[in-house]
């Protein structure tokens, strides 16, 4: 996989699809900066921060995912790959529903995932050294650098998902404890029950995570 690297960008995920489009890129690459100006977060956030936090993206073909993985749990599966690499390193961090990486009761990361023909390109941002009021930080010292080369030799191993689910499935339980935005809307997950395709069920509705 290819690595690039830069100081400053208004955005990791945006940089790759730009390149993606006019045919800059090969496939796979991954990009990390320094610095993220204008980073993408949930409902149109921004995600930001200090030099010290990871400001990564990742672009892979569908054909090097797990063929059992639904294109809508993507990106719980690169959340769960990440939350592997920080635990591996002595990290209590968890993956809550649909696409946040958390530690105890505060989020310290989270990943959006984005689909540009057969390409999936997910921008992950984790909190290491600052953190926005309310947020948290990672419990364990790593650098943005090696997190990366280690989040990238995770996912080239290519885990299936069918062995992520069964135990998503069991770490959903604390997802409960907590509320999501659906649609602009906050809603209790304390009722939700979760499908293989990553999607849940909330009352009579289903939600597919499209981030």
């Amino acid at each position: 996989m290819t690595i690039y690297s830069f100081d400053t960008l208004p955005s990791t995920q945006k940089w790759l699809i730009e390149a993606l489009k006019a045919g800059h890129l090969e496939i796979p690459s991954a990009v990390l900066a320094k610095n993220q100006t204008e980073g993408i977060g949930s409902r149109g956030n921004r995600w930001i921060g200090k030099e010290g936090n990871f400001f990564a993206s990742v672009a892979l073909c569908e054909s090097m995912l797990p063929d059992d993985l639904p294109i809508t749990a993507a990106s719980i599966y690169f959340m769960w790959n990440m939350k592997k690499v920080l635990q591996n390193e002595g990290s209590g961090v968890w993956v809550k529903w649909p696409n946040d990486l958390y530690l105890q009761s505060r989020k310290i990361g989270g990943c959006i995932t984005s689909k540009k023909g057969s390409v999936l390109i997910a921008g992950i941002g984790v909190n290491i050294v600052d953190a926005p009021r309310d947020f948290g930080l990672l419990d364990i010292k790593i650098e943005p650098e090696e997190l990366l080369y280690r989040f990238v030799a995770q996912i080239e191993r290519a885990p299936s998902w069918k062995q992520i689910f069964s135990n998503f499935c069991l770490e959903f339980e604390k997802s409960k404890r907590f509320s999501t935005h659906i649609e602009n809307e906050r809603v209790d997950l304390s009722d939700a029950s979760l499908h293989e395709d990553g999607s849940i069920t909330i009352g009579n509705r289903k939600v597919v995570n499209l981030r």
